[in-house]
């Protein structure tokens, strides 16, 4: 039997969704998941696997966590303006901030597991705008991704030194 944990999965999760957020599944090494999560890379390699599976653990709770509370939150609303307004301000946002955007440009033309998440984090944004656009839904599903794009963009990430 093996030692027990010794370290906070859904911290280390949350860490290393931060980091792919910021700097891409490419832009990270496994170094800098050692350092922003604080787990041993001998842990992390047991647990995860690899560095590919924490960025879809990593992925997969930015899902559960962030994006569909949001568009939960987003189908809610009757009205169109509020709607296209708070998804803008709100999706793909928080703590892992643009990771499903990131993910989309980076990973999932050549990882299909990513690709099948991507594609349920905008199908659920589709969702959420169809109760107040109908059958506009994916194309402002659309618009929202490229609002948040130029959000991104507009706002330079912090670099690291390599």
């Amino acid at each position: 039997m093996g030692r027990p944990r010794t370290f906070d999965t859904d911290r280390a999760v949350e860490s290393a969704a931060a980091l792919f957020a910021t700097h891409g599944y490419e832009g990270t090494s496994v170094d800098d998941l050692v350092t922003a999560t604080g787990v041993h890379r001998g842990s992390l390699y047991k647990v995860f696997g690899s560095k590919r599976g924490l960025h879809l653990t990593a992925l997969r709770s930015h899902l559960d966590h962030e994006i569909h509370p949001t568009t939960d939150a987003i189908a809610t609303l009757t009205d169109p303006e509020q709607a296209l307004t708070t998804a803008i301000a709100s999706y793909d946002n928080g703590p892992a901030a643009g990771l499903l955007l990131l993910a989309a440009a980076e990973r999932a033309p050549h990882d299909p597991e990513v690709a099948a998440l991507v594609a349920e984090g905008i199908a659920a944004l589709e969702d959420a705008l169809r109760p107040s656009h109908g059958d506009a839904a994916p194309q402002l599903a659309s618009t929202v991704l490229g609002a948040r794009l130029r959000l991104r963009a507009s706002r330079p990430t912090v670099s690291k030194e390599h």
